[in-house]
């Protein structure tokens, strides 16, 4: 509860006025029960007309005066104010329930709002490595499974908690005036309830863990199939994931039964052992009050029974919030995990005003973080890259899969840190600028063009809203978008769908050059921008990046060597280590690896425009 405890603090004056309303609402349901055995006596007892007290219980005393007072204008009218005043206490307790209720609406509400909140901002605020190691279903279950799991196991149960404990306590507080031996005798008896009761939900809080584990596996394994839908269709692997998800499906199911069994038995139990309790008052207070001990009279005996009756339902509720609070230890667990999680630097450092003299690469290895093991144990990623960009240069990085090409940019926004050597900007080390300045000063175009539910003019302004629509438009001639999307059908305010769906490859790529053209980039990042495209399409957004590279140092990480013919320097990367650099033609003259992929591409290239002979 820790979690919860923590955050609760910070609206202590919503906290306060929720008890505060509860509380009324029991002492009003006090008042009206009290009142019911002494009216009785006054009614049916000739003796006390007079409005004498007899009882020794201060409250009881002064209902017998008020009720004395009414009896004096004859039964009829005293039953009629009596009636009155049951009325006005009823209405008053249900009338401040109400208002206890809409206190801590307001409260789950902000509360809850201010998680989501907290969760959302620390996805955004982790280390592009986290995503690397963890699985993004996961991630999405913390924000739906998790958050309906805590608000129905937590916060539901602390509300009660806070109901039962407060009605407990004051009914208790006037047992305990009424009959000190009589609640004693009471309080003698609960330990047994709480032994009882905690033996059933003592396992609640592994198995709450578990199950919560369980359920993001699921989601997990929902999301990866939505994703690869295609390709489970397309090698006929339906059957296989429907008994995969079945069987995770049915484990998780069991373990939730079994849950919910513990939680369920809770109830019962404790209702049970209050009835005992009851007998037990019964067969106690009937003793003392034949032996006429402690003052306690048939009237106030009848009061005492009323008051413990109804404090037996707050009692039963509590011991359910308890099992509740319990089983959703998991979910406070997990989203406490989350949010502890280290967050991306966010130094105060200098601000990055654009590159002067050179990018350099000295010395640098990477590996990434493993989730769950040490870090010498995960393979180098680079290793030992030393280079050097100077400003205005066009450096093209060519290799294989997985040769490091991506990471090396990567490393240039400090979405990952280099692990040894340094990386530096104009001499000084990456990590001394700010990095909001400098990721402000980056412009990167990636082969998965990620596009927005929303127009055309909001995805090329986006991370630029102050830009003007003769910015934006001037953005997207630069780009060679403004034609096309003159002929959507309203412009640039047309909205293009999730992941900009309605567009084509190299009309989303375009529209995401314009974005990295708004910005005024000094240094230029294309991630294989064009090899996802037609030829085509590679035509137009191939003349648009010739634009855009004009005077710019740009890092560009190439799948057709075509491309980049041009460029002032190639880097040829092998698992992670720098082979080979130089001009095209000087690399094509050494005949070592890179000469090699141009030729493997030509070849490839000759296959797929080779038409067949149809055979006679």
């Amino acid at each position: 509860m820790k979690f919860t405890v923590n955050r609760l603090k910070r609206h202590w004056a919503r906290v306060l006025l929720f008890v505060t309303l509860a509380s009324l609402g029991v002492l009003f349901t006090i008042a009206t029960a009290l009142s019911v055995a002494d009216f009785l006596k006054l009614l049916f007892n000739d003796d006390s007309m007079g409005g004498a007290a007899t009882s020794g219980n201060l409250v009881a005393q002064a209902l017998e005066w008020l009720y004395g007072q009414l009896i004096v204008y004859g039964t009829g009218k005293a039953l009629v104010y009596f009636s009155i005043f049951v009325l006005v206490t009823y209405t008053l307790k249900n009338l401040f329930c109400y208002l206890a209720a809409v206190a801590m609406a307001r409260l789950r509400c902000r509360l809850l709002q201010e998680i989501r909140n907290d969760l959302y901002a620390k996805t955004l605020r982790m280390p592009i490595g986290y995503y690397v190691t963890h699985r993004k279903g996961d991630i999405l279950s913390r924000f739906g499974g998790d958050m309906i799991e805590y608000e129905e196991n937590v916060i539901n149960a602390f509300q009660t908690f806070v109901n039962s404990v407060v009605s407990i306590m004051l009914y208790l507080l006037m047992l305990f005036y009424i009959n000190v031996k009589l609640t004693g005798f009471v309080l003698l008896m609960l330990p047994l309830i709480v032994f009882v009761i905690s033996g059933i939900t003592r396992r609640l809080r592994r198995n709450s863990v578990e199950l919560q584990e369980r359920s993001a596996r699921l989601t997990a394994m929902m999301e990866e199939s939505l994703m690869g839908l295609k390709i489970i269709k397309a090698y006929t692997a339906i059957d296989f994931f429907n008994r995969h998800f079945r069987k995770q499906n049915r484990d998780y199911t069991k373990l939730r039964v079994s849950v919910f069994r513990r939680i369920d038995m809770a109830s019962p139990v404790s209702e049970f052992m209050g009835n005992v309790i009851v007998i037990g008052i019964l067969l106690f207070g009937s003793l003392l009050i034949m032996r006429a001990d402690h003052g306690l009279s048939p009237e106030l005996f009848v009061s005492y029974i009323t008051l413990f009756v109804l404090m037996i339902p707050p009692a039963k509720e509590l011991t359910t919030a308890i099992s509740q609070m319990k089983k959703g230890r998991g979910c406070e667990e997990r989203l406490q995990e989350m949010l502890d999680e280290e967050e991306e630097p966010r130094s105060e450092g200098l601000t990055f005003e654009g590159l002067q003299s050179s990018i350099e690469f000295r010395g640098v290895s990477f590996r990434y973080r493993a989730a769950d093991s040490a870090e010498t144990e995960r393979p180098w990623v680079l290793d030992d890259i030393n280079l050097t960009v100077p400003k205005g240069c066009q450096v093209a990085l060519v290799g294989g899969s997985g040769s490091g090409k991506s990471t090396l940019v990567d490393l240039l926004s400090r979405f990952y840190d280099v692990s040894q050597g340094q990386l530096l900007l104009d001499g000084r080390p990456i990590q001394e600028y700010s990095i909001a300045s400098l990721r402000s000063r980056i412009g990167v175009v990636s082969q998965d063009t990620m596009l927005f539910n929303d127009t055309v003019a909001a995805n090329i302004a986006f991370g630029s809203p102050q830009a003007s629509r003769e910015q934006i438009e001037e953005a997207a001639r630069v780009a060679n978008a403004h034609d096309f999307i003159m002929q959507l059908p309203n412009g640039y305010d047309t909205n293009i769908g999730d992941h900009g769906e309605s567009l084509s490859g190299g009309q989303r790529q375009r529209i995401s050059i314009a974005r990295a053209v708004l910005r005024h980039p000094d240094i230029l990042i294309l991630d294989e921008a064009t090899s996802a495209l037609d030829t085509e399409s590679e035509r137009l957004v191939q003349q648009a990046l010739d634009q855009v590279l004009q005077g710019r140092t740009a890092l560009i990480i190439a799948h057709r060597l075509s491309t980049i013919s041009h460029v002032d320097n190639i880097v040829v990367l092998e698992s992670g280590r720098i082979v080979e650099q130089g001009t095209h033609h000087e690399l094509m003259a050494l005949g070592g690896r890179y000469r090699q992929l141009v030729q493997l591409q030509q070849v490839d290239g000759e296959k797929n425009t080779t038409t067949t002979e149809p055979k006679e």
